[in-house]
């Protein structure tokens, strides 16, 4: 289990990253922006923020279908240029079938919550099981744009200015997307590519690690994204596929819905005490290079 959890350690996402891929007043009570990008924008205030609840899908297509479910539900606190700070708490739902499977990745996928402040993020120490120091619960890393443990986070972040411009320039179909966070919705949907999100979106860059190879960079990212009638988004959906056939016997779906709600909810995140957080060098562990995410969809039932 520890060698596993350190595969992890400098990673957001194993899954995901493969080496050909390398309370303020209400925001429908204020005046609506003419433009999703501006409506976002107006929301980059210290101390505020806005409410996510994620769903992801991870399903390997092969000789047995294996699905993860995961769940990412908490706050983004913004500043001035966008979000700054989160705490967000993470849970999954393994493939069934393996009792001793599931034994043996229970700590890494029990419910997992990580608070990102000031340029650091602080990990429940439940997720590195028992490579934690003692009287240890956090532990404290360099901030990334991904979450630990989860590989099917939402590839199109419409909390990007730059990625929301982008996508929604591609916008090949609009219709009505009913009521979510009470706003009425249109939906706009379309394609982009995912070398084209990995130019503008640093939540992209961060998930792949290196720019995606001439033959990953044309996949297509399916987009839908909610928009309410003060143009802020309420819901984004997105979906790709990844060929492992290769490397290991599976193609990879990534499924993500996220939905955001309480624009400009008061929020002012701080870190763990100090005295409960471990560096990542006192962790105790060995190295090593086996992918679980691969393992898991690819061991037999």
């Amino acid at each position: 289990m520890r060698r596993m959890i350190a595969t992890l350690t400098g990673a957001a996402a194993a899954a995901l990253i493969v080496p050909a891929l390398v309370a303020a007043a209400p925001a429908s009570a204020r005046t609506a922006p003419d433009d999703p990008v501006s409506a976002l924008k107006s929301q980059f205030t210290a101390h505020r923020g806005v409410k996510l609840d994620e769903q992801g899908k991870l399903i390997g297509e092969g000789k047995t279908e294996r699905v993860i479910l995961s769940r990412r539900a908490g706050v983004l606190e913004f500043g001035r240029k966008g979000v700054v700070a989160s705490d967000l708490t993470s849970t999954f739902s393994l493939p069934s079938g393996d009792k001793e499977l599931a034994e043996e990745f229970k700590d890494l996928f029990s419910p997992t919550r990580v608070i990102t402040v000031k340029g650091f993020s602080y990990t429940d120490g439940k997720f590195y099981g028992d490579a934690m120091p003692e009287g240890k619960k956090w532990v404290r890393a360099r901030a990334g744009l991904a979450s630990p443990g989860n590989p099917a986070q939402q590839l199109v972040n419409p909390l990007e200015p730059a990625t929301l411009k982008a996508v929604l320039a591609r916008t090949a179909a609009k219709r009505p997307g009913g009521t979510w966070d009470g706003a009425r919705t249109v939906v706009h949907s379309g394609t982009i590519t995912l070398g084209e999100l990995y130019k503008v979106s640093p939540t992209v860059r961060a998930l792949l690690g290196a720019k995606p190879s001439a033959t990953s960079a044309v996949l297509p990212v399916k987009w839908q994204l909610y928009i309410g009638s003060d143009r802020l988004v309420r819901r984004a959906v997105s979906s790709w596929t990844q060929s492992l056939r290769g490397l290991t016997s599976i193609d990879l779906t990534y499924l993500n819905d996220s939905r955001y709600s309480g624009w400009g909810v008061k929020s002012a995140i701080e870190a763990p005490p100090a005295d409960q957080v471990a560096e990542v060098g006192e962790l105790d562990f060995e190295g090593g290079n086996e992918d679980p995410f691969a393992r898991l969809m690819t061991t037999e039932n």
